[in-house]
């Protein structure tokens, strides 16, 4: 994947995989399906409303881009 990602917010990056929906639906549904790959569960549950760059890399690995 890119080393350039940018970070995004979680909702910003939620409405990428999913477009159709409203931004805190969109965000259930990523944080959902976050916790089902142990590798990125712990990223559904920072205090932060953002995804580094590092991390937006990892989810892309595991989910692919948008």
């Amino acid at each position: 994947m890119s080393q350039n990602t940018k970070s995004f917010g979680r909702t910003e990056l939620a409405q990428c995989y999913f477009p159709n929906i409203q931004p805190m639906s969109a965000w259930l549904k990523l944080k959902s399906l976050l916790l089902e790959y142990p590798d990125l569960a712990p990223l559904a549950h920072l205090h932060r409303r953002t995804f580094l760059p590092s991390e937006v890399n990892k989810i892309y690995q595991s989910l692919g881009q948008p």
